[in-house]
Order: structure tokens, then sequence, then C-alpha cells
């Protein structure tokens, strides 16, 4: 088991507080979504619609494997984005714009993501995270975790991230860092999608292949964030469920 060094934190930690060390090399998460726990939280949803979708969707849905993605780290910078693969049939299918970049030295982000069908490009200090530091540890891949917490209100999530300091990046997947280390796992609202790493390689010298060019609307994370919650009250009023389109 890799080491880890327990250090006292006040209850809450804020991104800017740590600061990331050199390390390359390349992090694989997996990410699976429980649909039928997600859809069980709708307020119309009745414990009958659950228990018929539970019927007809749970093997499929126990026996997928998940997404997975690739988290690139090269010195104080990391490039989170689908993994490049092929799937066993064969079939490559076509991904959104996903694309989260980080530069921790300059405290830089840059995002290039689809929502809803359109491509938004978002170039910004990177976003500050309160985060509260939980009293548990497990391990992920050999390395030590801590638990901490945090909630993403633009989506009504809460967010709970294991992560070690023996990888002193103060980032993760899906653009949540600002914790003393990298996180290795995030599960959202218990269990309804957890992004979990899978292989680490801090010995890898793979680069990541960004694209020539990335357009799409320029908006900053509050108008974003602005843009979700609008989305996701204007479905729920509808009584549709609204996670099925946006990146959840």
């Amino acid at each position: 088991m890799k080491r880890i060094s327990i250090v006292v934190f006040l209850c809450v930690v804020f991104l800017g507080e740590t600061i990331s060390q050199e390390v390359n090399g390349l992090v694989t998460y997996n990410r699976k979504t429980d649909w039928i726990s997600m859809m069980s939280k709708l307020p119309w949803i009745t414990q009958e619609d659950v228990e018929r979708d539970r019927l007809t969707w749970g093997k499929q849905q126990e026996s997928w494997k998940g997404q997975n993605y690739d988290l690139f780290l090269d010195g104080q910078k990391s490039v989170y984005t689908y993994k490049d693969e092929v799937s066993e049939s064969g079939y490559s299918w076509k991904k959104r714009s996903y694309f989260i970049i980080r530069d921790y030295k300059s405290n830089k982000a840059k995002d290039w993501i689809e929502h809803l069908g359109k491509n938004y490009l978002i170039e910004e200090e990177i976003p500050k995270t309160k985060w509260k530091i939980l009293n548990e540890i497990r391990e992920i891949e050999g390395y030590l975790c801590m638990k901490a917490e945090t909630v993403d209100k633009a989506k009504g999530q809460t967010i709970h991230a294991w992560f070690t300091d023996a990888i002193p990046v103060t980032g993760g997947p899906e653009g949540f860092g600002g914790l003393p280390g990298l996180i290795l796992e995030l599960d959202k609202n218990n269990g309804d999608a957890v992004i979990t790493a899978t292989k680490i390689d801090l010995e890898s010298v793979e680069k990541v292949k960004l694209p020539k060019k990335m357009k799409g609307k320029e908006i900053t994370y509050s108008e974003f964030d602005q843009k979700l919650e609008k989305y996701i009250a204007d479905a729920m009023k509808r009584e549709e469920n609204p996670y099925w389109r946006i990146h959840f």
C-alpha cells in the first residue's frame, strides 16, 4: 500500500490554499451512472415506477461497464477527457466535446464542453470549491485516501471525493479539485454517478491530443451554471427527467 501522511486540516479547505507539485503520468477513471437510482429521486416518480424500471432495465444497467476517461498529468497541468478507445464490437461512437484543462501554477482553467447540442468555451481562473474534510479513509488502487464533501448547487448534488496526498496534484476528474492531493473517486448523490480511478501510471509519458480548434460560445462558469439550473428547472416543471441530456 502506498503511504499517506495524514494531516490535520481545518474542517473547510479552499482552492488556492494547496499547491500542486510537478507530477507526470496518466490516470484512467471509469464512470458509472445508476439511472434507476437517479430517477427514483424525481418528485413525481412512484415506487411502482421505480420497481418496474428496475425489472426492465436493472440487469442491463448492472452489466454496463461504464465510460472511461483519462486524466493526463503534465508537470503542473492536467487535461481530462474521454479515453480514446474502440468498443469490443469495433465501433467507435461519436463523443461530445469534452476537455477539462487545468494549469495549477497559473491557476487558469479552460473547459470545452457540449451542452444540449451546443459547444461552450470557458476560460477563467480555476473555480474555488468549498470542501469539508470528513473523518473517513479507504484505499483506492493502492493509495490511502481521505474523504471530503461539497455541494454542486447548479445540479443539486452532494459530492463526496476521495483524495490522496501521495499524489500532490490539487485536481481530479470532471474539473473537481482544490484538495491537498489528487481525487481518485467522486461519488454524486450517494451512488447516482461514481467516477473511480482504475489505473494510475505515474511513469507514463503519453500526451493528450488536443483538438486543433476548440470553437464554442465563450461564457463564464456562472453563466454556464445558470443555463444548467434553468434547463433542470424547466424540465422538472414538465415532469421530464432533465438528466438524460446533460453530463450528470
